[in-house]
């Protein structure tokens, strides 16, 4: 049986796109494609939904879209956790899953639309990403969704998609390589390291709307010109003259931007080299409409020292020619994540076999319901239309049918007296039920603060394990400390845990750390590199206390080159930090 065409609808912060796949014995087959810029203020998310919506009427316009359709969810409306539990059967695993997750949600999970995906599995252990949504936002959007026409059938996140594509691409000859692709949206930016037992998520917060801000400030224009001119000026759609003022200002907007995206990234894929025991990506993916940013895949180049190069997800998908010219050059930017889902909807990659994740569904279970039941409309109604049309006094044309009527009334009248003492007696039960049920109740909240203390000991003893990391982090190096105490806040007593700040602890860890300098320099030539050193041992040592989980907060943190410190005489400083803990 053949396979019907997919309606994918990729719903961006500042765009929205819209892809029509079908499979054809050749494969893969993009019959149309369509782009809308959504036109609000970027800062305020209220505003996203409406602006979809127009956006979204003038695509249907367009395309003629209607029918089922797939949506793709930005990750900014989502909820997301990553947790990890024990390899077990399917059956078993998503119970395992939601009492994980009831533990980690900062609501419950009765009151949230979830679902999840395993993104990594040693046989061992399982890595779970869980993404949520608040049902109030999805049955808003499926409404508007169902006034244009269009009939809600999948609500997935973005964030999971871009596997499926690169994978597609990849097939199984490149199984065993590590790979990074880079998605640049307009709010964040997501990092998607691919590995043979799976993948890993991080999301790191700059988009295309941090340049945008940025020449904004410099400019003091509105954000939505500084974007307009953004897109302009790059795409070269606006020229500018050389001594316009301008070009610099752009400039050096776009050196900030690549200067601290390269910052975040190399961070990540320090992380990311951390848990995977030292191995790293030997390549690096490009894609989203951010990636169009001109110097990125150099500076990239550059900055980490590995193979940069273009993603085009439709390089092994026929393109149809009814697709405008105009849009063409932008489908590799635009097409990632709506590629990753069909390739899992229609089960290839470009050898042909299949593959790859399911696809995560935050669809309201009454959306899929009714989604059913109209569909089964046109039956039901030629069906009644039909029972109609037979002749109602063939039914009642014998009256004495009425005392037989009466008689089986007077039945009924004794099985319901029946029935009212058998749910009497079992209203008694239900009554004893929820005694036993409070009772179970009480008993766990007594046992709620020793569950709290044991955790927070756990906790404290991997705090002490990253702690002593510091002093044979070769990053580092030479470093070693006076002191270590952990106390909670003076306004805090030692009982049951009331409210989120009862978990806050403070730390605080003084010590000190050689600086090495070539002793062949002047002594002015010294102290600079002295001084330069310092303030790099200052950064890496700040950075791996910011990468300890338990950390919430750095509260104060001080450094003595004098006093404490000799760093100009006998080359070492003097640091402290206050660090604000989460232990639960």
């Amino acid at each position: 049986m053949a396979q019907t065409d997919e309606i994918i609808i990729n719903c961006g912060n500042s765009h929205v796109s819209a892809n029509v796949f079908a499979s054809t014995a050749e494969g893969l087959l993009l019959k149309s494609s369509g782009l809308e810029t959504l036109h609000h203020d970027l800062t305020k998310e209220d505003a996203w939904l409406d602006s979809l919506v127009l956006g979204l009427e003038k695509l249907c316009e367009k395309m003629t879209l209607k029918g089922e359709v797939r949506f793709i969810f930005p990750g900014n409306l989502l909820l997301t956790k990553t947790i990890r539990v024990p390899h077990v059967d399917p059956e078993k695993q998503r119970k395992i899953v939601a009492f994980e997750l009831s533990q980690k949600m900062p609501f419950p999970l009765s009151d949230l639309i979830w679902d999840y995906q395993i993104i990594d599995d040693d046989g061992v252990e399982e890595e779970v990403l869980a993404f949520a949504v608040k049902p109030e936002m999805a049955e808003n959007f499926s409404e508007k969704m169902l006034n244009l026409g269009l009939i809600p059938k999948q609500i997935t996140p973005a964030q999971v998609l871009d596997y499926n594509a690169i994978r597609g691409l990849l097939g199984d000859s490149d199984d065993q390589s590590e790979v990074l692709t880079i998605n640049i949206g307009a709010k964040s930016t997501n990092l998607l390291f691919i590995n043979p037992t799976g993948f890993l998520i991080r999301t790191i917060t700059i988009g295309g709307n941090a340049l945008s801000q940025n020449i904004s400030d410099a400019l003091g224009i509105t954000f939505e010109k500084a974007e307009n001119l953004k897109k302009g000026y790059f795409s070269q759609e606006i020229v500018l003259a050389e001594d316009d003022p301008s070009i610099g200002v752009i400039q050096n907007a776009s050196n900030q931007f690549l200067a601290r995206a390269s910052q975040e990234i190399t961070r990540s894929i320090v992380t990311y080299k951390r848990l995977k025991k030292g191995k790293s990506p030997q390549k690096i993916y490009l894609t989203g409409r951010g990636a169009l940013l001109p110097n990125l895949a150099q500076y990239l180049i550059d900055s980490q020292q590995l193979q940069v190069q273009y993603f085009d997800p439709l390089s092994s998908v026929t393109i149809s020619n009814g697709i405008k010219e105009k849009i063409k050059p932008l489908l590799p930017f635009m097409t990632s994540e709506a590629m990753g889902l069909a390739r899992s909807l229609f089960n290839l990659n470009s050898t042909g076999s299949g593959g790859f994740t399911s696809t995560i569904n935050l669809l309201p279970s009454s959306k899929i319901k009714s989604l059913g039941l109209k569909q089964k409309l046109p039956i039901l109604s030629i069906g009644i239309f039909m029972l109609s049309l037979f002749p109602l006094p063939s039914i009642i044309k014998n009256n004495n049918h009425q005392t037989e009527i009466k008689e089986y009334q007077g039945q009924l009248t004794k099985e319901l007296s029946i029935l009212d003492e058998k749910i009497t007696k079992q209203k008694d039960l239900h009554n004893e039920l929820l005694f036993s049920q409070n009772l179970i109740s009480e008993l766990k909240n007594t046992h709620t603060p020793l569950q709290s203390k044991i955790t927070g000991c756990w906790a404290i003893q991997d705090i002490i394990n990253y702690i002593q990391g510091i002093i044979t982090d070769d990053e580092i190096g030479d470093i070693w400390l006076d002191s270590f105490s952990l106390a909670k806040p003076k306004d805090k007593s030692y009982g049951i845990v009331k409210d989120a700040t009862s978990r806050n602890f403070i730390l605080t860890i003084s010590g000190r750390y050689l600086v090495r300098i070539d002793k062949t320099l002047t002594e002015e030539e010294k102290r600079d590199q002295l001084i330069e050193l310092d303030r790099t041992k200052k950064e890496k040592l700040t950075a791996y206390f910011n990468d300890i989980p338990y950390i919430k907060d750095i509260k104060r943190k001080s450094f003595s080159i004098e006093g404490k410190g000799d760093l100009f005489n006998r080359f070492f400083s003097h640091y402290e930090y206050e660090i604000v803990l989460n232990l639960l």
